[in-house]
């Protein structure tokens, strides 16, 4: 019994506890190019709603120079409304939306599966391997990126990355409005500014906040 009892106050004293940073209404932007035999395209977001949840020893301070193979837990969920992406062209956001099924699936979605240090990063800054999935027209699939995470304030996190996908691999086919001669290239790019904080803590009864 007693042997229980040392046990669980180890794992007790050993557990690390779970800070949560929710994703920001302000600040955040997302940004996707891509080709056409007409002319390059691009489309911008400023709404990436989720949340990210990171252990108290996940290391975001450059200072710390923590070690490249340390173990992180970290949790994220991501979701982009469809609709939230414009170019500026209703016309192509019409084709944009119909080529994504977005009445079918009405959001992006990112989940993230694996993340690690990066063993080499610019100086200055604390870069991750992240490895997570993608759900983008109803289909999903793996993605592999660099991430850099920084942080603001004791609240605010800024985390910046860039990959691509091939629409071919999510079954994206772009039909050309008004039978336009125009055919779309396969390789879609990515880059993101992702803003998320801690939630505030509500004020008790007599309290200032």
């Amino acid at each position: 019994m007693l042997g229980l009892v040392l046990m669980a106050l180890a794992i007790s004293t050993t557990a690390q506890t779970w800070v949560r940073y929710q994703g920001q209404p302000r600040g955040s932007k997302l940004k996707l190019e891509g080709t056409s035999t007409l002319h390059d395209w691009t489309v911008e977001g400023k709404l990436i709603a989720g949340f990210m949840e990171l252990e108290t020893n996940f290391p975001l301070d450059p200072a710390a120079k923590p070690p490249a193979d340390a173990k992180l837990n970290a949790k994220v969920e991501v979701k982009i409304p469809v609709t939230s992406l414009l170019s500026g062209t209703q016309l192509m956001d019409e084709v944009m939306y119909e080529a994504m099924k977005q009445k079918q699936y009405k959001d992006i979605l990112y989940r993230l599966k694996q993340i690690s240090l990066k063993k080499s990063a610019p100086s200055g800054a604390l870069q991750f391997d992240a490895i997570g999935e993608f759900s983008i027209a109803g289909m999903l699939r793996t993605n592999a990126m660099v991430v850099t995470i920084e942080r603001l304030d004791a609240a605010r996190l800024k985390v910046k990355g860039e990959t691509a996908f091939k629409m071919t691999d999510y079954g994206i086919k772009v039909r050309a409005p008004l039978a336009l001669p125009l055919k779309v290239g396969d390789e879609v790019k990515i880059a993101f500014e992702w803003l998320a904080a801690q939630k505030a803590e509500a004020a008790k009864p007599g309290e200032k906040k």
